[in-house]
This record gives C-alpha cells, sequence and structure tokens, in this order.
C-alpha cells in the first residue's frame, strides 16, 4: 500500500499524504463552520483538527484509509483535505470521499482536479475495479457533482449515520467501475 501513498499533482492542485506538518495550515482552514454543514464531523474548534488527524493517521496504518492535504499549486496554500477510505485491496475496492475544502474553494474547480487526479491513480495505477462515492442525501451540491464526473447512483443507505447534529442521515451511493473509466476519462476529463 505505501507505494501507492504518494504524492498527486497537476497544475491547479497537489494531494500530499497527510502528516502532522500540514496540521497548523489546516487549522486556519477549518474555522469557517459552514464547510461542516455536510460533514459527520466538525473540525472548527481548537483541538479537533488534532483528535481528527491522530485518527486519521492511525487508520492509514492498516491499509484502509489514505488521506491527504489538498494544497494549491499556484500560492503553495493548503486548503482543505480528502481521502481513499474502505480499501479492499483483495476486492480491488475503494472510496473517495471525507472531502472538504474552504469556503473560498468551494464550486471553484478545484474538486474536479482533485477528483481526476483520484480516479486516475485509482483506476491507472492502483488496477481498482470499483471506485466509491458517498454523500448526504440532502446534499444536492455533493451529488451533483458525483454526476458531473460520471458516477452512477448505486443505492440508498437508509438511516445510515449521524451527522454532527445528530440527525440520522439516508446516504447515497455512487460509484464508478473500471469498464467506465476510459469513456469517462475521454469526455467528462478530456481537457486534462
Amino acid at each position: 500500500m505505501e507505494e501507492f501513498y504518494c504524492r498527486l499533482s497537476d497544475d491547479k492542485v497537489s494531494l500530499e499524504p497527510l502528516t502532522i506538518a500540514h496540521i497548523e495550515s489546516l487549522k486556519d482552514v477549518c474555522e469557517d463552520q459552514d464547510i461542516w454543514r455536510w460533514y459527520t464531523v466538525e473540525l472548527s474548534q481548537p483541538g479537533d483538527m488534532a483528535k481528527w488527524m491522530s485518527q486519521l493517521l492511525e487508520e492509514s496504518k492498516d491499509g484502509k484509509k489514505m488521506t491527504f492535504a489538498v494544497r494549491l499549486v499556484a500560492t503553495g496554500q493548503v486548503i482543505g483535505s480528502t481521502s481513499y477510505g474502505n480499501i479492499e485491496w483483495n476486492e480491488k475496492n475503494i472510496e473517495i470521499g471525507w472531502t472538504w475544502l474552504g469556503g473560498d474553494f468551494i464550486g471553484a474547480g478545484v474538486n474536479k482536479h482533485m477528483k481526476f487526479l483520484m480516479l486516475q491513480h485509482a483506476f491507472d495505477t492502483m488496477e481498482i475495479e470499483r471506485l466509491e462515492l458517498r454523500t448526504d442525501e440532502l446534499n444536492v451540491r455533493s451529488r451533483k457533482a458525483m454526476e458531473k464526473i460520471g458516477a452512477k447512483h448505486d443505492g440508498t443507505l437508509r438511516s445510515h449515520r449521524y451527522t454532527k447534529g445528530g440527525r440520522r442521515r439516508n446516504t447515497v451511493v455512487y460509484g464508478i467501475v473500471r469498464s467506465e473509466w476510459e469513456n469517462i476519462r475521454n469526455s467528462i476529463f478530456k481537457d486534462h
């Protein structure tokens, strides 16, 4: 797994394996409470980031998760985080998620660059067969973004998990399989 947990970059973003060195930069970004509306945790309070990062680094040890800091290439600014998770190496399945960006970067095209890098790495380098994306059923913006990159609605997990506010959410599951990747790369990501 270690050979796959590496820096991914293009001319807009760099996805760097998350380390303790990113904590100060990320603390500044996560003070905006609006970015946590659809997330299952909130990292805007002092101490939240360190606890979250400690948990992620622990989860990375077993090879089932890889978390990245998202850095803008043009400015060097760290603007959020994203992960591969629920990795099933034997079945060649992976999930992309746990993604959050500073409010100024939501809807700015950064997410499309991130997803392309992650899809390309998953299918072309890691040789994944099935990739999954999940979101709160009520998060219309996220659902549209998943559909825009070619993911297909696979189903809904009813009353799947708690949100940070205590509401039980339905989780919508989208997927991309290996046989769809080439067409997605050549149509939706043709400019990359």
